[in-house]
């Protein structure tokens, strides 16, 4: 201080710097409180995922003194948020601050963790909410698994029980949320006093029933069904529950799937999506690159999301590869080659990352929120929102001019249909898409017949007389006429055509070379006569399975022929053929 009381010029400069610094003064907590936000501050640092302006801290230190608590965790986050922000009339929240909400919270979760993180288990089992993220399994949008809606306690234990060990045996958390979900409408239909032995085979059935009219959707019912017929075993596999009845048994009693239907999109509004100057108009660089990802790899979103910030590989020939890992199949590695030119979009993407996170991020598509150090993927809804801007901005139509919309996953349906129908094999599309089995790779497969379909439309047949042979394509005989042609391409092994009588015709002719005395052949033609025996054999199968004992009977008699045919040319030597299926000298014949 100056001697006459005013404060030195230096302290008045100071302070006149510093006038615009944020400061937090916790002085006015309570001793328990400042320590609580000193550790959420710190907290906030150490995570370095969100950025925390000072101002909503300050809003927060004063919501904390208004309440009645010695600590955050006196309340939980429902009884907090009620306190930040009561719900008016209109059902808003005025006054409501979620960035200071959301410290609040956050502290408050960080606080209980802390004190309970050498056994979470022990602190969440006897809740009847589990907090997911104490064990570091929350997926999207589960986050909690909630078990107050199971009435009988028994009944309760068990489900709790039967959650932990799924998770422990690396069940996805998603997966069994929706199977809690599933249990949970059981117990609406026991008495609230019943016990284990009322759960009998009557009782489930009554309950499948019931099933029926509260959920018309069939794959909800599926999922019930299912999830309760898994929860029934594993618990008489454990013997968790010894006093279940014998009868307590789920069986085949799961809806039938409706027939899978591709969800491909048609090439008219595939023709609009991949239009260079539709792709321009993506608002953001992310989604510029992921689409044409999806459209060219048919990547699940979940996937797309978490591709590694080095996805990209080369063979032995420098071609690309997208690497990916499968998150469907507990976290499998695939490969799709990919263009060099899409390769140079990721290499330009990559080089937008490092310039973003010059310390790095192990996610080529960085999530844009509460993610200050790069450790988390793009959120699934910031895409969906990106995605449906675009399609707004391009005024996607389908064929008769009225909006349309379309989702990710859809690309992965377009890519499996376009790889079908341009004849790549099945097993190479299963291979591609990373497929668990190949009936999945099947409900593609099965559009290949519309293409074939449309390849005969336009197609020119003929005749023996080289005549062609037509049906318009809006004749009513058009389709049984398709039918005809795909029925009796699979009636007799011909090397060079089809036979176009009718299934149920009986011809002298079955082959005519075959049946001809004056065939001759050599053993140059071997491999063509064993080619056409084993495509005989399985005409034979396929007749037989199908129940089309005309078609065996006829090729049988081929196979007859094709085997003597075969037999002999593989005894005859150099100089020699074979007439009427014997083996003749060349000299003798002239």
């Amino acid at each position: 201080m100056a001697q006459d009381g005013r404060p030195e010029l230096t302290s008045w400069y100071d302070a006149l710097a510093h006038r615009g610094d944020p400061k937090i003064r916790l002085s006015q907590l309570d001793p328990a409180l400042r320590l609580e936000f000193q550790f959420g501050l710190q907290h906030r640092l150490d995570e370095g995922l969100r950025f925390t302006p000072a101002r909503d801290v300050r809003r927060a230190v004063t919501w904390a003194c208004q309440a009645p608590v010695a600590s955050l965790l006196d309340w939980d986050e429902t009884r907090w948020r009620d306190h930040i922000g009561p719900l008016g009339p209109d059902g808003q929240r005025p006054g409501y601050n979620v960035v200071a909400f959301r410290f609040i919270a956050d502290t408050r979760f960080a606080l209980e963790h802390l004190l309970i993180a050498d056994d979470p288990w022990a602190d969440q089992d006897p809740r009847d909410t589990w907090d997911l993220r104490h064990f570091a399994l929350a997926e999207g949008e589960t986050r909690y698994l909630r078990f107050g809606g199971i009435a009988q306690p028994w009944l309760r234990e068990l489900a709790k029980r039967w959650c932990r060990w799924r998770i422990s045996t690396n069940i996805s958390v998603n997966t069994v949320a929706q199977n809690l979900r599933s249990l949970t409408h059981l117990p609406r239909h026991l008495p609230p006093n019943a016990g284990p032995a009322d759960l009998t085979r009557a009782r489930i059935e009554t309950w499948i029933a019931a099933l029926a009219v509260d959920y018309p959707d069939v794959f909800t019912r599926r999922a019930a069904v299912n999830s309760l017929s898994r929860f029934l075993a594993d618990a008489r596999a454990h013997d968790w529950q010894p006093d279940l009845p014998r009868d307590a048994v789920v069986y085949n009693d799961a809806p039938p799937t409706p027939p899978a239907k591709p969800r491909w999109i048609s090439e008219h509004l595939m023709r609009q999506l991949e239009n260079p100057a539709s792709l321009a108009r993506i608002a953001t660089d992310d989604l510029r690159l992921m689409v044409p990802l999806l459209i060219s790899c048919g990547l699940r979103m979940k996937d797309a999301r978490r591709l590694r910030f080095d996805c990209v590989t080369h063979d032995d020939t420098g071609a690309p590869y997208l690497t990916w890992v499968n998150h469907k199949i507990h976290g499998r590695i695939a490969f799709f080659p990919i263009s060099q030119a899409l390769a140079d979009e990721v290499a330009a993407q990559q080089k937008r990352v490092q310039a973003r996170f010059p310390s790095g991020s192990r996610f080529l598509f960085p999530g844009w929120q509460a993610n200050l150090n790069g450790s988390k993927p793009v959120s699934d809804t910031w895409c969906r929102e990106q995605m449906e801007t675009w399609l707004e901005r391009i005024r996607l139509v389908d064929e008769h001019g009225r909006p349309a919309r379309v989702t990710f996953h859809q690309f992965r349906h377009t890519l499996g249909t376009r790889l079908i129908n341009a004849n790549v094999p099945q097993h190479i599309v299963q291979q591609s898409l990373d497929h668990m089995s190949p009936q999945m790779t099947a409900i593609y497969a099965r559009l290949h017949q519309k293409t074939l379909r449309e390849h005969w439309e336009k197609s020119l047949k003929v005749n023996a007389e080289g005549e062609p042979v037509a049906l318009p394509v809006d004749h009513p005989l058009a389709d049984a006429t398709w039918m005809r042609l795909s029925l009796v391409r699979a009636k007799v092994s011909l090397p060079n055509g089809y036979c176009g009588a009718p299934i149920q015709t009986d011809c002298e002719y079955a082959n005519p070379c075959l049946d001809c005395r004056f065939f001759i052949t050599t053993g140059d033609f071997l491999d063509q006569h064993r080619r056409q025996r084993d495509e005989t054999r399985k005409l034979i199968d396929d007749a037989e399975k199908a129940g089309l004992s005309r078609i065996v009977e006829k090729n049988t008699r081929t196979l007859g022929k094709l085997d003597t045919i075969i037999d002999a040319l593989d005894q005859a030597g150099p100089q020699q053929i074979v007439a009427g299926g014997k083996v003749t000298d060349l000299d003798a014949t002239g």
